[in-house]
C-alpha cells in the first residue's frame, strides 16, 4: 500500500512495519503466519528469516528506485513467502504453469494497481520466492539421501501413490504411528524424488527389511534407484547389517506387475528371489522375498548354536499384509514337536484360507515330519536370516472352508 510517509531512505525500512488500515495489517499477518509456518517446516527458521529479509530489502529498494520510499506494509515478504509455499508444494510438472500465472498476476498488478499500492514490493518478492524454489537456493544441487522428516510425509505418500494407492495409505498410517526412524528421502534441492528405508529385525543378528522404496515416475530411468540403494547399504554397513530382505508381491493390474520396476532394481543390484509363498497376500497373489547380502559387510563363518530339543505350536494369528492368511505361533520346547494340529484347527476356525509358519532351519529340520504329515509344504528359505548359517524356513498349508 502507498502511504503518506516522509520520502526518505530511512523511512523505506521503517515503513515495512507501518500499515494503512487494520484490515491491511491483519491480512499481512495472516499471510505471514500461514505461509511462514509452511516455509519454515521446509527450509528451517534461519532460511525463512533470510527469505523474509531478502524480500523486504530487494522489494523496498526497487519500489524506492521506481516510485519512491513513501509506502507502508510488509506485503512484500508476505507475497514472497506465499509464492515459495505455493510453488514448493506444487507437483514439478505444474510449476512452470504456476510461474506463468504468477507472471500474469504481477503484470496485472502493475497495470491496474500501480498508482494505489506498492506493487513493486509485491512483484520483486514474488520473483524472490519463486527463485528460491526454481533456483533451489536452500538445498543440494545433486540428489542426496537425507533422513526423512514429518514435513516430507505428504510428498512421500504422493510418490508411493503413483504406484499403489493401498501401499500409500499403509505407509501414511504406519509412519504417523511409528515415526520416521530408519526412513530416508532422496532430495534434490527442495524436491523429494524418492523414499527408502529399513527396519532392523530385532530377532536376528544383523538382518534388516527394506521399507517402502519408491521413486517418482518423472525421474525413473536415471539411475536414482540404484543411488538410493547404494547410499542405504552404506548406512546399514555402519550399523553392522549384513543382509537385507525385500518383501514384495506379484500383484498385477491389466496383466502388468505393478512392482516390475522394483524387481528390476533389486535384480540389477544383485538380489535374488529366495522365497515365494503362493496365495499369501490373497488367493492368487504370491508373496515374494528377495535377499541381498550387503557387499560392504565382511564375510563371516557360520555361527554354531546348540541343537534345539523341541518346538511347540501355540496358536494362530492374522498374518501381516494378508487377507485370510493365518500365521502359526510357536516357541522352543524342551522335547519333541507338539500343538501343530490344534494351532492349524485354530487357524481354520478363524476363517483363514491358508496357514503359514516360519521356523529357524534347525527347528524346521526337527519338525519337518510332523509338518508334512499335517499337510504343510516347504515354500523355501531366507538364507542366513537369523545369523550366518541359520536360515528361516517357510511352510504353508491351504485350509478347507
Amino acid at each position: 500500500m502507498v502511504g503518506d510517509a516522509d520520502p526518505s531512505l530511512l523511512d523505506m525500512g521503517v515503513n515495512q512495519f507501518r500499515h494503512g488500515t487494520q484490515i491491511h495489517l491483519a491480512g499481512n499477518i495472516g499471510i505471514l503466519l500461514f505461509a511462514g509456518l509452511r516455509v519454515e517446516r521446509e527450509i528451517g527458521f534461519t532460511n525463512t528469516l533470510i527469505l523474509v529479509f531478502a524480500c523486504a530489502v530487494l522489494g523496498g529498494v526497487v519500489q524506492n528506485a521506481l516510485v519512491g520510499p513513501n509506502f507502508v506494509g510488509i506485503s512484500g515478504p508476505a507475497y514472497g513467502l506465499a509464492t515459495f509455499a505455493v510453488v514448493q508444494h506444487a507437483r514439478p510438472e505444474f510449476r512452470v504453469w504456476i510461474g506463468i500465472l504468477l507472471f500474469v498476476i504481477a503484470v496485472a498488478e502493475v497495470l491496474t494497481l500501480g498508482d494505489r499500492i506498492a506493487v513493486w514490493t509485491h512483484v520483486i518478492s514474488m520473483f524472490v520466492g519463486a527463485l528460491a524454489v526454481f533456483g533451489n537456493l536452500f538445498g543440494s544441487s545433486e540428489p542426496t539421501l537425507k533422513p526423512m522428516q514429518m514435513t516430507h510425509l505428504s510428498k512421500v505418500v504422493a510418490i508411493i501413490n503413483e504406484t499403489d494407492e493401498d501401499d500409500a495409505l499403509d505407509a501414511e498410517e504406519t509412519l504417523l504411528k511409528r515415526g520416521m526412524d530408519g526412513m530416508f528421502v532422496l532430495m534434490q534441492k527442495q524436491d523429494v524424488l524418492g523414499v527408502t528405508g529399513y527396519a532392523v529385525d530385532e530377532d536376528t543378528d544383523g538382518s534388516a527389511w527394506l521399507s517402502w522404496t519408491y521413486l517418482t515416475e518423472a525421474r525413473r530411468g536415471e539411475g536414482l534407484g540404484g543411488q538410493m540403494m547404494n547410499d542405504l547399504l552404506g548406512r546399514l554397513n555402519e550399523m553392522s547389517v549384513r543382509k537385507i530382505f525385500m518383501a514384495t508381491s506379484d500383484y498385477a493390474e491389466d496383466g502388468v506387475p505393478i512392482y516390475a520396476d522394483a524387481f528390476k532394481l533389486y535384480e540389477e543390484f544383485g538380489a535374488d528371489i529366495e522365497l515365494k509363498v503362493p496365495d499369501y497376500h490373497s488367493p492368487g497373489e504370491t508373496k515374494i522375498v528377495y535377499g541381498l547380502n550387503n557387499p560392504e559387510y565382511p564375510e563371516e563363518a557360520p555361527i554354531q548354536r546348540d541343537p534345539p530339543k523341541g518346538v511347540r505350536f501355540t496358536g494362530a494369528y492374522l498374518a501381516p499384509e494378508a487377507e485370510g492368511t493365518m500365521g502359526i505361533d510357536w516357541q522352543e520346547a524342551d522335547d519333541g514337536v507338539s500343538g501343530l494340529a490344534e494351532a492349524t484347527a485354530s487357524a481354520a476356525k478363524k476363517k483363514g484360507h491358508m496357514a503359514v509358519l516360519a521356523l529357524p532351519s534347525d527347528l524346521s529340520d526337527l519338525a519337518q515330519e510332523t509338518l508334512s504329515a499335517e499337510g504343510y509344504a516347504n515354500c523355501g528359505k531366507l538364507a542366513d536370516f537369523y545369523q550366518t548359517g541359520l536360515h528361516q524356513v517357510w511352510w504353508s498349508r491351504h485350509l478347507k472352508q
